[in-house]
């Protein structure tokens, strides 16, 4: 296994702490949310989801973006090719190889980032109980723990008190962090849902209790978790990109 070797390049720098309809100074191009495949299941409930929030990242930032999708299985060579992947579904799914999680624990530990969508919209879900016992078993040792309103995913971009989605399930991010730095992000409550768009425009799902307020937030939420993802350590100036995608390309996995 190869070390972690010199980390070349330097940061790119943020100013933050103001809730803006721009960036505050984002240069990383073609930036990629790649959707994980997975036996069992359904790993892609909401087809449209991803490519509607990179619309979004567009849009309100100066991040460019690929709203190409990609889907790609943890045991892909490329998938450390890419700072942050997404993990979606309705539905239980089969335990992961250990090969898959002994990839997916390093592909954590040198800088990658996995959030994960329930869009199931019910609180003890067959996904969300797969889910655990596949995070159980990543990590054994690091449960997962409710992320506090005062982390930085609150404030990495918009200024949030709240969490959000299509259906609120759990009014909180679960998530797991190592060395100070949270890896893993769990949503209950349907993210993909509330930022899903067809090519017309037209919302695809009607967003529960909140309306529109609800479904900004959302996205608003999105936006803030991926701008943490692309982060080395958000209160260091937020360190960026260039280093953790450097992380990543050197580290073999084999």
């Amino acid at each position: 296994m190869r070390k972690l070797l010199t980390i070349l390049g330097l940061a790119l720098f943020f100013i933050v702490g103001v809730e803006s309809v721009k960036a505050i100074g984002a240069s990383y191009s073609n930036l990629t949310l790649p959707r994980v495949i997975y036996r069992g299941g359904n790993d892609n409930p909401r087809p449209q989801a991803l490519r509607s929030l990179l619309a979004q990242i567009s849009r309100r930032t100066s991040i460019e973006v690929n709203r190409e999708p990609v889907a790609l299985n943890i045991s892909d060579p490329e998938l450390f090719r890419y700072p942050f992947i997404t993990m979606a579904g309705d539905a239980g799914f089969d335990p992961f190889p250990e090969d898959d999680l002994k990839i997916l624990r390093n592909y954590l530990s040198y800088g990658g980032f996995l959030f994960i969508d329930d869009n199931s919209a019910r609180a003890d879900s067959a996904f969300s109980a797969s889910v655990r016992k596949m995070v159980s078993a990543l990590f054994p040792q690091n449960p997962l723990g409710k992320i506090s309103r005062d982390h930085s995913i609150f404030r990495s971009f918009y200024l949030l008190n709240t969490v959000s989605g299509r259906s609120i399930v759990k009014p909180y991010l679960e998530g797991i962090s190592i060395k100070g730095r949270t890896v893993l992000v769990v949503s209950s409550n349907d993210q993909g849902g509330a930022w899903s768009r067809n090519k017309l425009g037209h919302w695809n799902y009607d967003v529960m209790a909140g309306g529109y307020r609800q479904r900004q937030l959302a996205i608003r939420l999105g936006v803030n978790i991926i701008m943490y993802a692309l982060t080395l350590d958000y209160k260091k100036d937020m360190v960026h990109l260039p280093i953790i995608l450097e992380r990543l390309r050197r580290y073999n996995p084999r």
